[in-house]
C-alpha cells in the first residue's frame, strides 16, 4: 500500500457513519480507496477526493454492489475468485491476502520459479472460469461489432459466429492476482466487468497486461520473460475448448489498442505544460507495444 497517498477522512462524514469503516485510514488509488485492518481488507469505490464521501455516493455504491456480486458469482464457479465477506454501502469488505501481488513477483527477476507457478496458477483460472455454467446466461453478450477498440474484420467476425460463446472477466490481469500465504495459493479479486463473450478476448487481455509489467512510466520495453505457448498450453490442458489463433491474434491487437485509447484519454488531465509531453510519450510506449506484438503473436 502506497502510504504516501494515504488520506484522513473527513470528520464530519466519519460521525454519521457506523462500524468500523470511518475509523480506517484509506489509501488513494486509480479508481478505488483501500485500506487494511482487522484481518480484512476494505475498498471503496472511488469518484472524488474523500472516501467517506464516495462511500455514501450512489454511483459508488452501484458499482461497488456490481463487484460483490460478481466476486460472490465466481467464487461460486471457483474457490481461487477472492470471496468478500460483506458490503457496506461503496466498502467491499474482503479477507486480508497476505501477499504479495502477482505484478510484484513477476517484476522480480530472480523469482523464475515462482513466475511459472503463479502464471500457471492463473491460466487454470482462466480454464475453469470458461467452463459452461448455466447461471452465466444472465449475464449480457457482448456485441464484438460496436463495443470493440478494433473493428473485427471479416474473417475475425466469421470465427466469433463458430466459436462458442463463455463467461469473460475483463479484470482478469496479472495485477488483479494476490498470493495468501496461509493457504498458498493465487487469489483473483477485481473483476471490473463480467459479460458473454470469447475466451480469446481474455486470454489475449492476461497477456497483454504481462508484456506490460514494468507499466508505462517505467521502461519503453515490454516485458516477455514469459513463455506464452507454455500459457497457451496450460490453458488448453484445462479448458473445455482449445483457441482460435487468428482470433488470439486480433484480441492482442484489439486489447492493446484499448489500452492506447485510455491512456490516451489520461494525458487530458495532465497540466497544459507537460500535455504535450504525455500525449508524445504515450504515442511512442504504444507504437513500442504495437511492434513487439509481431513477436507474440501466436
Amino acid at each position: 500500500m502506497d502510504r504516501s497517498s494515504t488520506v484522513h477522512p473527513d470528520e464530519n462524514a466519519a460521525t454519521r457513519l457506523p462500524g468500523d469503516i470511518a475509523s480506517l485510514r484509506f489509501a488513494r488509488r486509480k479508481e478505488s480507496w483501500v485500506a487494511e485492518a482487522f484481518g480484512r481488507f476494505y475498498k471503496i469505490v472511488r469518484k472524488g477526493d474523500d472516501p467517506l464521501r464516495d462511500l455514501c455516493e450512489p454511483e459508488c455504491i452501484q458499482t461497488a454492489l456490481r463487484e460483490y456480486t460478481d466476486m460472490r458469482f465466481l467464487h461460486g464457479i471457483s474457490e481461487r475468485a477472492c470471496r468478500p465477506e460483506r458490503i457496506e454501502q461503496a466498502c467491499i469488505v474482503y479477507p486480508l491476502l497476505s501477499g504479495p501481488d502477482m505484478r510484484t513477483l513477476l517484476m522480480d527477476a530472480d523469482a523464475h520459479r515462482q513466475h511459472r507457478a503463479s502464471l500457471g496458477a492463473a491460466m487454470a483460472l482462466l480454464a475453469r472460469l470458461h467452463h459452461p455454467e448455466g447461471k452465466s446466461a444472465a449475464y449480457p453478450a457482448k456485441d464484438y461489432r460496436r463495443d470493440s477498440f478494433l473493428p473485427p474484420d471479416r474473417d475475425a467476425l466469421e470465427r466469433m459466429e463458430r466459436r462458442e460463446r463463455t463467461l469473460v472477466v475483463t479484470g482478469f490481469e496479472a495485477r488483479n492476482f494476490r498470493f495468501d500465504q496461509d493457504r498458498a495459493a493465487w487469489f483473483f479479486f477485481d473483476p471490473h466487468h463480467l459479460w458473454l463473450g470469447f475466451p480469446e478476448e481474455d486470454f489475449a487481455r492476461f497477456v497483454i497486461s504481462l508484456l506490460m509489467i514494468k507499466g508505462r512510466l517505467r521502461s519503453f520495453r515490454p516485458w516477455t520473460d514469459f513463455d506464452r505457448f507454455g500459457l497457451l498450453s496450460t490453458y488448453e490442458d484445462l479448458a473445455p475448448a482449445g483457441l482460435d489463433r487468428k482470433l488470439l491474434n486480433y484480441f492482442l491487437r484489439e486489447q492493446l489498442a484499448k489500452r492506447r485509447f485510455h491512456a490516451m484519454q489520461a494525458t487530458r488531465h495532465m497540466r497544459a505544460p507537460i500535455r504535450i509531453l504525455g500525449r508524445q510519450y504515450t504515442d511512442l510506449y504504444y507504437r513500442g507495444l504495437r511492434r513487439s506484438l509481431g513477436s507474440q503473436e501466436f
